[in-house]
């Protein structure tokens, strides 16, 4: 019925045949569409003891009108007959129901009066929000649609005052006219192209009719609305909502907003801009520097930004840096990201999809992100749909669906803002669209990147992870101000088909340090509990290894594996040039290797060490080996595990004792 508008009317109360059977409940559906809107102002109130009308308030009211010929002359008689109390409803052709009121009825006889009547004009009000009681008291009456402001295609920025009768033209005009706290500026349908910026005072917000109030431009403007204010912190109060804004790939951005907190972005439309959809710092200025007051309480939410951003090509390195993205935020203290879907792959932008600088409790949760990958010689170029720079703890990126990596990097993550907890990166699925081919070059790319020093508690746990030559990378770069790594959890991954079409080179996870990393590295508390680690092929290549570029005079100090599942892979566990003082690798099965040498101590100084109850060489009878990744039953790894503290699985099963090998309980 989806090409019909759905009408239905019933009544709570009993009340006899006077108007018609009382409890009885009517639906037909019309072939017809509602018309435009007629603005009335309604004055209501009392007479009082002289008979003088006195009135109490007036509400601006919306009027429609149907014109359908599929009413039957009883139901008009009886829709003629109802009265407020009664219970009237439209579902409109896209699904939106609407309770609608003050029904006239104009039947219009073309023919002779039949059960069917040629043409009937339904005539209502809608967004009066009138209820009543259980019967039919309790009048209660909120206003309709807001006076003040508007702007409409046929409105005139000359002689226009904002009313919605006679509205301004452009939004840029209105938001020089609308600059008191509190105040709304809205968007009637149509296409507004803005030649200036739109400047948004704080306070001040911006709601349209959805992606029919467009909003674009024909010239360069950075951004095309801008909410900026010259000292950090200051509270914007505000919100851009229902509106679409189209960069015509000539606007460098859509929406900038620059040392404001509590602004909220959401069911907004963003595409064809070159820079940036959405850029939101801290600062007062655009930059990646670090703010002194970061922006708190800002949100982004339930919006899609299509092809914005751009990338830069290193002709001498032969690929692609992404620069800008769809969403870039910076110094925000628990900014919300979430329900978006952010997709640069329709437009083919080589860039990221979020990117930003210099966390505290953000985060990105339940977006749909995709962007265009540059295949430069059979290798993903840049293959990154969020990176994510310093944190100071409670981040968390979480339940995104990713045809890229995700990538934590920068200067290091801490909880030095005491949240409790570094970072957070779980349930996210994260796939290549296919392996990439191994061309002898460096840059292995990765699905999940811990790329700085981390402390404070990192935890990666219930993520996805496929096609990609290394599942988790944990490393350490000369930008790092955290020497290393502290309390990281690595927990019920699903990392496979990794690594190359034509080499099988690289890892499950990996631990790694640049060239221009200082030496002396701190590893504590490092656990790799419950993965499953899948390779394409064993003929090179490592399930776990740590391999230092560096000497590493440091120890380790409590390094533990358990509990994972390690297939396909070369050589299972490799530790090179680390000097490890406790390390713990019971309870795993490895299978499919061709190096014997379990673990592998590469030029690596170990004391303290256990290996113990590790299944070497056994089938672990997963139910489709390479894409489903539960245990037969029968299966080596159940209830071979170790208790590590862990009380879910994958799934979301509680974890029995002994557990299983592996990220899944097995279930009958």
């Amino acid at each position: 019925m989806n090409k019909y508008l759905k009408f239905e009317y019933w009544n709570t109360c009993d009340l006899g045949n006077i108007y018609y059977q009382g409890g009885q409940h009517f639906i037909f559906y019309l072939d017809a569409d509602v018309g435009e809107p007629i603005h009335e102002e309604v004055e209501e109130g009392q007479e009082n003891g002289d008979g003088d009308f006195i009135p109490t308030y007036r509400r601006q009211m919306k009027r429609y009108r149907i014109r359908t010929g599929l009413i039957p002359d009883y139901l008009i008689d009886a829709i003629q007959r109802m009265k407020l109390h009664d219970h009237i409803e439209l579902t409109f052709k896209s699904g939106e129901v609407e309770q609608i009121y003050n029904i006239d009825v104009e039947p219009e006889w073309q023919f002779e009066k039949y059960a069917w009547q040629g043409t009937v004009t339904l005539t209502f009000d809608m967004d009066e929000s009138i209820t009543v009681g259980a019967c039919c008291d309790n009048l209660t009456v909120t206003d309709a649609i807001p006076e003040w402001y508007w702007i409409a295609t046929d409105g005139s920025d000359d002689t226009g005052d904002g009313h919605y009768t006679t509205p301004w033209k452009t939004l840029a005009y209105a938001c020089t006219q609308v600059t008191t706290p509190g105040d709304v500026i809205h968007l009637k349908a149509g296409n507004y192209t803005e030649t200036s910026q739109c400047v948004l005072a704080a306070g001040v917000s911006i709601i349209g009719a959805g992606d029919t109030s467009v909003v674009t431009t024909g010239a360069a403007l950075n951004p095309i609305i801008l909410l900026a204010s010259a000292s950090e912190g200051t509270d914007g109060a505000q919100s851009i909502s229902y509106i679409k804004i189209d960069g015509d790939l000539v606007a460098d951005a859509g929406i900038t907003v620059l040392a404001r907190s509590n602004v909220s972005i959401h069911h907004v439309t963003i595409i064809d801009c070159v820079r940036h959809g959405i850029y939101i710092n801290g600062r007062t200025s655009v930059t990646d520097s670090e703010a002194t007051i970061y922006g708190t309480g800002n949100s982004i939410h339930n919006s899609i930004i299509t092809n914005c951003g751009y990338d830069s090509y290193d002709v001498d390195a032969n690929s692609y840096w992404a620069i800008g993205g769809c969403l870039v935020i910076n110094s925000q203290q628990d900014i919300l990201v979430y329900d978006n879907v952010l997709d640069n792959l329709t437009g083919g932008r080589y860039c990221y999809t979020i990117r930003g600088h210099h966390f505290r409790g953000n985060k990105i949760y339940n977006n749909n992100l995709s962007t265009q990958l540059r295949n430069v010689a059979g290798r993903w170029s840049g293959s990154f749909n969020i990176e994510v720079w310093t944190g100071d703890g409670g981040i968390e990126i979480y339940n995104n669906t990713c045809n890229g990596g995700i990538d934590l990097g920068g200067y290091g993550y801490s909880d030095s803002a005491g949240y409790g907890y570094a970072a957070r990166v779980y349930d996210n699925t994260i796939i290549l669209p296919t392996q990439e081919t191994y061309n002898g070059g460096s840059g292995a790319e990765a699905g999940i990147i811990i790329e700085s020093g981390f402390s404070g508690g990192t935890y990666v746990y219930r993520n996805y992870v496929r096609n990609f030559s290394v599942g988790i990378t944990i490393g350490v770069t000369e930008e790092s101000l955290i020497p290393g790594h502290t309390d990281v959890w690595i927990h019920h991954n699903i990392l496979c088909n990794l690594g190359f079409t034509d080499s099988d080179v690289a890892a499950g996870i990996s631990g790694y340090a640049d060239e221009d990393a200082v030496d002396n590295l701190e590893m504590n508390n490092i656990y790799i509990l419950n993965n499953v680690i899948h390779k394409s092929g064993n003929t090179t290549g490592w399930g776990i290894v740590f391999e230092w570029n560096l000497t590493n005079t440091i120890p380790w100090n409590n390094l533990v594996i358990r509990n994972n599942i390690i297939y396909n892979a070369y050589s299972p566990l490799m530790f090179e040039n680390q000097t490890i003082d406790g390390i713990n690798i019971d309870n795993n099965l490895i299978y499919g290797h061709t190096n014997t040498t379990i673990p592998d101590y590469n030029l690596s100084t170990v004391t303290n060490q256990t290996f113990a109850n590790n299944l070497v060489g056994t089938d672990p009878e997963f139910v489709t080996t390479g894409s489903d990744f539960h245990l037969q039953a029968g299966s080596p790894c159940i209830n071979a595990g170790i208790d590590v503290g862990l009380t879910t699985d994958y799934d979301g099963q509680v974890v029995s004792d002994p557990p299983e090998i592996g990220a899944y309980e097995y279930q009958e």
